[in-house]
Formats: C-alpha cells, structure tokens, sequence
C-alpha cells in the first residue's frame, strides 16, 4: 500500500519570472528526485495541489503532464498519480553513440538533394 503525500513539497512565487507550471514541475522533480517523495508515494489529487496552492487545476494538470512524459510520474487516470523511481530513459533513435553510422535498415531516412530548376527557368 502507498502513502499520500500529506504536504504538497512546493511553494509558488506569483511575482517571479517562471511560470507557475514550470515552478510545479521543477519542484516535484527535485522533491522526487532527492527523495523527500519516495518512490511509490502517492502524490496529491490535481484538484487538491491546486486549491492548496491557490491556482488553477490546469497549471497543476500541465505540470503533471510533463512529469509524466519525463517518466518522474506514473500512475493511471483515476488511481492516481504516483511518484516513480526516477526518469524512465529509453534509448533514442536520435541519439546514437559516437561513431555509430546510421543504415538505411534502421529506418534512416536518406539524404535529401536539393530540388532541381523547374522547367524553363535557367
């Protein structure tokens, strides 16, 4: 069984360059990364994060959503979002190690040529 973070571990600044989403989302990703919210701990309902911060539920939706995509958060749509181990980090095509040539086999798209003169134009 999980617990809930009693204690949303962030704090807004309404008057600071940052957005507040950015703010959220930079805050849970440090607290989880250094471990005050453990693996596994249920973080606070979107609903509930946002009247304790006093803004809107889309800045707190927005701001899980990124952790989500960053793999800092799981969970499924009503059960509730968790914290997890850490990023998820899956290898990208886009990043091959040093020296690794892409093929034509690993889905590479070929070098595109500059489109020729249309036709009468000299």
């Amino acid at each position: 069984m999980s617990r809930v973070c009693a204690e949303p571990p962030v704090v807004v600044d309404r008057a600071g360059a940052v957005p507040l989403t950015e703010q959220i989302t930079g805050q849970l990703r440090e607290a989880i990364r250094r471990g005050r919210v453990g693996a596994g701990e249920r973080l606070p309902s979107t609903r509930a994060l946002a009247a304790a911060l006093a803004v809107s539920r889309t800045v707190v939706t927005n701001a899980y959503a990124q952790l989500y995509a960053e793999g800092w958060v799981e969970g499924r749509h009503g059960s509730g979002s968790y914290a997890a181990a850490g990023p998820a980090l899956l290898p990208c095509p886009l990043h091959r190690a040093a020296g690794a040539a892409p093929s034509a086999a690993a889905g590479s798209s070929p070098a595109v040529a500059a489109p020729a003169p249309a036709a009468g134009t000299a």
